[in-house]
C-alpha cells in the first residue's frame, strides 16, 4: 500500500500500535521489523499473515502457555561464523546453546498440536538443524554456562592436576604461616593472593626473617606479602596449569565453533523461523489485548464493511481507565463508495475517519482488528490522508494552500483501489468559494472510482451527495433532548451542526439566535427544518426497530426455554420409567426369594411334590413379566467373589520406596568420612561424586545416600587440600556498611575465592544511593585477579548485587 502523507502513521495512530506490539518482542531483529513495517498490497501475503496470526491468537487466548522464550539476537554470531577461522566466545556459544534448546521446546509444543495449529506447526518444521551439534554443544556447559571438566579429556586432566597442586601449595603455605605466627612474624590466619601468586602476609619488620620473594606491600606499609621459597616451585606449577587450562578452553571453543559453522544454513533457518515466531506471538498478544479477530479479506472486492469496529487506540486506553467505546458501523460499496459525514463538532466524525484508516492499514500489515464477525476489507493499493493543520513554513504554504496541494495529488494519483480520508473538506477559506472548489474536487474523486470518507459542514456538498451516484450522506447521531453527541454514525441522510441549539444551551441571548436564524435565509431554514424532521422520524423508527428486536430476542429466549424444558421432561420421563422398572424387578426378585424359601421349608416338611410345584407356578404366574431390557439386566451374571488366596495376593503392597534413589543429581556421603557431594556419573558398580573442587570415583558399596544440603548452605563450598579443610563463601553481604569497613572484607572475600579456585562470586551491597556499589566496584576493578564485574540478572537482584568474574 502506497501511503500519501508524510505523517500518516501519527495522524491515524499506527505509531502507537507499532510501539505497543514492539513491547512484546526482545530480539533486535524483531524490534527492527516493527520499526520498518509498512502495509502490503500483496493479497496472498496479507491473507496468509491474517490466518497464521489468528491461529496464534487462539493459542495465546485458549491453550496452555506457549514456551516463554526470549530469543537472542544472533546477527553478530552469524556474521562471525561466516568468516573462516573466527570462533565464538564462551558467552556466545552458551547463548547459542540456549537458542537451540528454545527451538526444540517450541517444536515439541506445536508437534503435539498439529491439528489445532497446522500453519504454526508447518512453520516450525522448517527450522532444520544438526541435532548432534546442538546436543554436543549443550554438553560442554553446566547449568550456569561454565565449561565442564568433561568437555575434553585434556581439560579434565589439567583441572585434576590443578586441584592436586593447589592442595599441596596451600598445605605448604599454611605450614609456613603457622611458623610465622609462632615466631610473631605474622598475626594473620589466612594465606592470600598477590600478582596471581599464593603468598602469606608478614609484618614489615619481620620480612627479613623469612626466605622468599616480596610480591606486594600493603597501602599502609605495615604488611609485606611474601612468597616463601618453599612455595616457589608449586606456585610456578600452579600458574602453568592455569595457563594450560585457559588454552584448552580456547581450543574447545574453537572446535565447537567450527562444528556450528559447518551447519550455518541450519542455524540461519532456525534464526529466521524463530524471528517469525517472535513476531507472530507479538501480533497475537496485541490481538488479545484489542479483543480483535480476523476479518474477511476480499482482494478484488468492491466493499468495505466494518461491523462494530472499535478504534484501536481507544481500546488500548480503556485497558488503563474505564471508559465506554461507541462502535462504528460503516459500509462502502460500489453504489456508495464515498461517504460524506456531517454533524456537530466533537461528535466523533474525526474518530470515525481515523478508525477506518487505521484498521485498513493494520489489516494490510497482517494485524487482526477489533471488529465483529462479518466485517469485510478489500486490499487497497494506496491510502491518502488529509487530517489536521498542515501549514508549512519551509515551503511558505498556508494551511489552505497545503490542503489544495494534497487534494490535487489525490485527484492525480488515486484509482479505483485507493482509499482517501479528508477531514473538514473545503474549510480554510471563504465558505462559498471553498465549498465550490471542494465540490469540483469531489466530482473528480467520484469519477476515478476511489473509496473515501469525507467530513464537512458545507451544505452544497451534502446537496451534491444526495443527487450523485457513488456518493452517500451520513450523520453523526445527536441526542436532541440532552443536546450531546452519541458518537454513532448513521448513513443515508445528512447531519446538522446543531449550532443554534448549542448556542441556547451555553446561554447565548435569544435575540442573537433569532437574528442569526433570519440571516441564513428562508431556503436554508426550510432545509434545516426538513433535516430536523427527518432525523426525528429516523430516531423514532430506530426506537421502534430496537423495541422489536428486544421483543424478538425475548420471544426467542422463551422458545429456547420451552424447548429445553420439553427436552428435560423427556429425559426425566425415561429416567422415571427406568427407575420404576428397576424397582419392580427388585420387588419381584425379593418375592421369588421368599417363594424359594417357602418351597424349601415345604420340602423339609416332606410335602407332596405336585402340590409344591403347583404352588410355585401359581406364584410365578401372578408376578409381572419383565421387559426385554429387564431380561438383559437379569442375564448379567454377578461378579464372582475372589478366593481367599487371590485376595491375599492382591492385597500385598509393594515394598516401600526408598527415601533416596541412586541416580545422577542425588547427594551421597562416603561411609566413615565427612566427605559428601553430588552424584554426577554412574559407572556400573561405581559412581563419580563431585565434592567441591574434587571429583571422586568410588564403589557404590562405600557410600550412603543423603539429603541435598539445605538452602542456607548453598552460599558455602568446602575446600579440601592436603590436611586442610575449610568453608569458603560464594556470596558476601556488606549491606549497610561504610566503605572503609567494606573494602577490607571484600579483599579477604576475593582472596578466599581465588585460593579456592572459584571462577565467580557475588557481593550484596544493595541499591541505596549507589555510593557503596560504586566504591566497591571501582576497588574490584583495580584488584589483581578480577576479570570483570557487572550487575546480577534482574531476577536475581539486578543492581543490588555485583557479580565478580575471577581469572
Amino acid at each position: 500500500m502506497k501511503l500519501y502523507h508524510e505523517h500518516i502513521y501519527e495522524k491515524l495512530g499506527m505509531d502507537v500500535i507499532l510501539t505497543r506490539v514492539a513491547g512484546y518482542v526482545h530480539s533486535e531483529e524483531a524490534i527492527q521489523y516493527f520499526a520498518e513495517l509498512q502495509p502490503s498490497k500483496q493479497a496472498k501475503w496479507i491473507a496468509q499473515e491474517l490466518e497464521i496470526t489468528d491461529e496464534f491468537r487462539n493459542l495465546v487466548e485458549f491453550d496452555s502457555p506457549f514456551p516463554n522464550e526470549k530469543f537472542p539476537s544472533l546477527g553478530p554470531v552469524v556474521s562471525k561464523l561466516k568468516v573462516e577461522g573466527n570462533w565464538l566466545s564462551r558467552e556466545e556459544l552458551w547463548d547459542l546453546s540456549g537458542f537451540y534448546k528454545s527451538v526444540r521446546r517450541v517444536q515439541n509444543y506445536l508437534k503435539s498440536r498439529v491439528e489445532e495449529y497446522p500453519r504454526l506447526a508447518a512453520l516450525v518444521r522448517e527450522a532444520q538443524f544438526d541435532q548432534k551439534v546442538a546436543t554436543d554443544m549443550a554438553a560442554i556447559f553446566d547449568d550456569r554456562g561454565v565449561i565442564v571438566d568433561d568437555a575434553s579429556p585434556e581439560l579434565k586432566r589439567i583441572r585434576k592436576d590443578l586441584v592436586k597442586v593447589g592442595g599441596e601449595l596451600r598445605n605448604t603455605l599454611y605450614k609456613v604461616l603457622r611458623k610465622a605466627n609462632d615466631n610473631n612474624w605474622s598475626t594473620e590466619k589466612e594465606i592470600t593472593i598477590r600478582n596471581d601468586r599464593l603468598v602469606i602476609p608478614v609484618k614489615a619488620e619481620a620480612k627479613n626473617q623469612m626466605a622468599g620473594f616480596v610480591q606486594d606491600i600493603s597501602q599502609t606499609g605495615s604488611t609485606v606479602f611474601i612468597e616463601p621459597a618453599e612455595a616457589l616451585a608449586l606456585n610456578n606449577r600452579l600458574r602453568e596449569l592455569q595457563i594450560s587450562e585457559h588454552n584448552e578452553v580456547i581450543r574447545i571453543l574453537q572446535r565447537m565453533s567450527k562444528r556450528v559453522a559447518g551447519d550455518l544454513p541450519g542455524l540461519q533457518s532456525c534464526r529466521k523461523t524463530m524471528l517469525r515466531i517472535e513476531i507472530l506471538r507479538a501480533k497475537a498478544k496485541l490481538a488479545v489485548k484489542l479483543r480483535a479477530i480476523k476479518p474477511e479479506l476480499q482482494p478484488e472486492g468492491k466493499k468495505l464493511d466494518i461491523r462494530q469496529g472499535r478504534y484501536p487506540l481507544l481500546v488500548l486506553k480503556s485497558l488503563e481507565e474505564e471508559m465506554e467505546i461507541v462502535a462504528l458501523d460503516l459500509v462502502l460499496k460500489q453504489k456508495s463508495r464515498i461517504l460524506l459525514v456531517s454533524g456537530p463538532n466533537a461528535g466523533g466524525k474525526s474518530v470515525a475517519l481515523k478508525c477506518t484508516g487505521l484498521m485498513a492499514m493494520m489489516v494490510q500489515c497482517g494485524f487482526l482488528v477489533p471488529v465483529d464477525e462479518g466485517s469485510v476489507f478489500p486490499v487497497f493499493d494506496s491510502l491518502f490522508v488529509d487530517i489536521g493543520d498542515e501549514q508549512s513554513i519551509d515551503t511558505d504554504l498556508s494551511t489552505y494552500t497545503s490542503r489544495l496541494y494534497q487534494w490535487r495529488t489525490m485527484g492525480d494519483r488515486m484509482g479505483d483501489k485507493s482509499l482517501f480520508l479528508i477531514d473538514e473538506f473545503g474549510s480554510g477559506t471563504d465558505p462559498r468559494q471553498g465549498g465550490a472548489i471542494a465540490e469540483s474536487f469531489l466530482e473528480r474523486f467520484v469519477r476515478v472510482g476511489a473509496f473515501g470518507i469525507i467530513t464537512t459542514h458545507y451544505g452544497n456538498l451534502k446537496d451534491y451527495a444526495e443527487i450523485t451516484p457513488g456518493l452517500v450522506n451520513g450523520a453523526m447521531q445527536f441526542d436532541t433532548s440532552e443536546l450531546k453527541p452519541t458518537y454513532r454514525l448513521v448513513a443515508g441522510m445528512p447531519g446538522r451542526s446543531y449550532a443554534f441549539e448549542m448556542a441556547k444551551r451555553v446561554g447565548v441571548h435569544g435575540s442573537i439566535v433569532r437574528k442569526a436564524r433570519k440571516k441564513i435565509g428562508e431556503d436554508e431554514l426550510d432545509t434545516e427544518k426538513l433535516v430536523k424532521e427527518l432525523e426525528r422520524k429516523r430516531i423514532k423508527l430506530d426506537r421502534i426497530v430496537q423495541e422489536n428486536e428486544r421483543r424478538e430476542q425475548k420471544l426467542q429466549s422463551l422458545v429456547e426455554k420451552n424447548e429445553k424444558l420439553q427436552a428435560e421432561l423427556s429425559v426425566n420421563k425415561k429416567k422415571i420409567i427406568r427407575e420404576a422398572k428397576a424397582q419392580a424387578k427388585e420387588i419381584i426378585q425379593k418375592a421369588n426369594k421368599d417363594i424359594e424359601r417357602t418351597i424349601r421349608e415345604i420340602r423339609e416338611k416332606q410335602a407332596e411334590k405336585n402340590a409344591t410345584k403347583k404352588a410355585r407356578e401359581k406364584l410365578k404366574a401372578s408376578a409381572p413379566q419383565p421387559s426385554a431390557r429387564d431380561e438383559q439386566v437379569s442375564n448379567i451374571r454377578p461378579i464372582r467373589q475372589r478366593g481367599k488366596q487371590q485376595h491375599e495376593e492382591e492385597s500385598i503392597l509393594p515394598p516401600p520406596t526408598p527415601t533416596h534413589k541412586l541416580e545422577i543429581g542425588t547427594w551421597a556421603k562416603l561411609m566413615d568420612s565427612e566427605t559428601k557431594g553430588e552424584i554426577v556419573e554412574i559407572q556400573g558398580k561405581k559412581v563419580v561424586i563431585a565434592s567441591d573442587a574434587l571429583r571422586l570415583t568410588v564403589p557404590i558399596t562405600t557410600i550412603e545416600l543423603i539429603d541435598s544440603p539445605r538452602e542456607k548452605k548453598k552460599n558455602l563450598i568446602k575446600v579440601v587440600g592436603g590436611n586442610i579443610s575449610r568453608q569458603v563463601k560464594l556470596e558476601l553481604d556488606i549491606m549497610g556498611q561504610r566503605v572503609e569497613e567494606a573494602i577490607p572484607e571484600v579483599d579477604r572475600f576475593i582472596d578466599d575465592a581465588r585460593i579456592a579456585g572459584l571462577r565467580q562470586v557475588k557481593v550484596l551491597h544493595g541499591k541505596g544511593t549507589g555510593a557503596l556499589r560504586q566504591a566497591v566496584r571501582q576497588h574490584l576493578v583495580d584488584t589483581p585477579g578480577v576479570k570483570e564485574v557487572y550487575d546480577a540478572p534482574i531476577e536475581f537482584g539486578g543492581a543490588g548485587w555485583t557479580v565478580v568474574e575471577l581469572k
